[in-house]
């Protein structure tokens, strides 16, 4: 889940987007010889891009991605790369340490957030507050990874088996090719992390013209060194069966505007393929998605409002936008009727779970609810396929426990969740 200033609020989204890109551009450096102690002694440098914060590291004040703790969810990012915002109850987390909360009930896993009718709460398990995304491997055993990011990096880690969750003590891998290595702190991390059956797949940005950006490419079973390859603007991605769909601007040296792109990794050298197209007037590029039985859903932002708009494909088309080099017209397709903004989906069983809600004066996103859409496949004779109803997961009641994370187990839902007593992903199942 994501903050972007390219979805503040209706007016002014362009502006802000521009002003946060040239803050960085002028002013992502640090702040030269300036000594300091701590945070507090580096408030007063020049303002830098939302999602980003000055810290004192090392005696010296720089720029960092803001890290999702109790009040702030997986980041943000200065481009089409990113969109995340604040947390489940806009700033839950930090009202989660205030004495108004410290008197409110709440359950062990949810805390205050309300599991609605038709599904279950199973285990819940702790979760480091710097992994900004997580992943799981096909089960009956389910191998966790993360992505984790700091001041000075972007990073693949081993996370345990499920619910034996446990940050691993090394990285697997680094998500930043080497050229831009030396300059971490002036790359956006996007709040992605896919996997497709044997790989890993995560991606950044940087602040320039068309957002160029690339997608690291990693298989945890190997020693073979990570795979690095072009993808201006990466916003999200979601895997199945050897391919990733990447939702941005250009794959490699495949480049024909925003749009989806897919990594087929059946083979290599890996063939990088355009899959869907967006309409001609988007605000940005949007969310991706895979239900359990292999339905996708692909998003872009409104032009005028950018609020975020999905539509679902089915297996079958992706099929045939593969082996025809032809994109699906994503206007076509079935559209969710999601109801409000939303800023994350995944897949939940054989549908789709989003985190809805909206942007209010700030930049913070106020989440209200977690919910569910059933994706049906069509019968055949080359019926489309149908997308049910919204079904409410889970509801936010008040600022004191936060959603900053979702993510998939087997036909399961995980939810990251964070209150006073610290962050954990909740496990839920539809049904009894």
């Amino acid at each position: 889940m994501r903050t972007d200033t390219k979805r503040v609020g209706a007016k002014g989204q362009r502006a802000a987007l521009m002003g946060a890109l040239l803050a960085v551009v002028l002013g992502g450096t640090g702040c030269g010889d300036n000594e300091c102690e701590d945070a507090a002694e580096c408030r007063d440098q020049a303002p830098i891009s939302e999602g980003r914060s000055w810290m004192c590291v090392e005696n010296k004040c720089v720029p960092v991605d803001i890290v999702p703790d109790a009040g702030t969810d997986s980041g943000t990012d200065a481009g089409p790369g990113s969109d995340a915002g604040t947390d489940a109850g806009t700033d839950a987390g930090t009202d989660g340490g205030t004495d108004a909360c410290d008197a409110v009930p709440r359950e062990a896993k949810l805390g205050t957030l309300q599991l609605q009718a038709g599904f279950t709460v199973l285990e819940a398990a702790s979760l480091s507050p710097n992994v900004v995304a997580v992943v799981a491997t096909p089960g009956p055993t389910y191998s966790l990874f993360a992505l984790r990011t700091t001041a000075t990096g972007r990073d693949f880690f081993a996370l345990g088996t499920w619910p034996e969750v446990k940050l691993g003590e090394a990285a697997l891998e680094t998500v930043l090719a080497p050229a831009d290595r030396a300059d971490a702190a002036n790359t956006f991390p996007s709040y992605f992390l896919a996997y497709d059956g044997a790989r890993l797949l995560a991606g950044y940005t940087k602040p320039a013209a068309g957002f160029p950006g690339s997608v690291a490419v990693v298989e945890p079973s190997s020693r073979d060194a990570a795979l690095y390859l072009s993808a201006p603007g990466n916003y999200s991605a979601a895997g199945m069966a050897d391919a990733f769909f990447i939702n941005g601007g250009g794959l490699d040296t495949v480049s024909s505007g925003l749009g989806v792109y897919a990594l087929v990794t059946s083979a290599k050298p890996y063939a990088a393929v355009k899959v869907a197209d967006f309409p001609a007037q988007v605000g940005a590029s949007g969310f991706t998605a895979v239900s359990a039985n292999n339905i996708a859903v692909f998003g872009y932002s409104a032009a005028d409002t950018y609020v975020n708009v999905a539509h679902a494909v089915s297996y079958a088309k992706l099929g045939e936008a593969l082996a025809s080099r032809t994109p699906v017209v994503l206007a076509n397709e079935p559209r969710l009727e999601v109801g409000s903004d939303f800023n994350a989906a995944t897949g939940f069983g054989n549908g789709v779970a989003v985190v809805r809600g909206g942007y209010g004066a700030t930049a913070g996103f106020g989440v209200t609810d977690v919910s569910r859409f059933s994706l049906t496949p069509g019968l055949g004779g080359g019926q489309p396929l149908s997308v049910g109803a919204r079904e409410a997961v889970l509801t936010v009641v008040d600022r004191c426990t936060s959603v900053d994370l979702l993510s998939s187990l087997g036909s399961d839902l995980l939810v990251g969740v964070t209150d006073i007593h610290g962050r954990r992903l909740v496990r839920i199942r539809q049904g009894p």
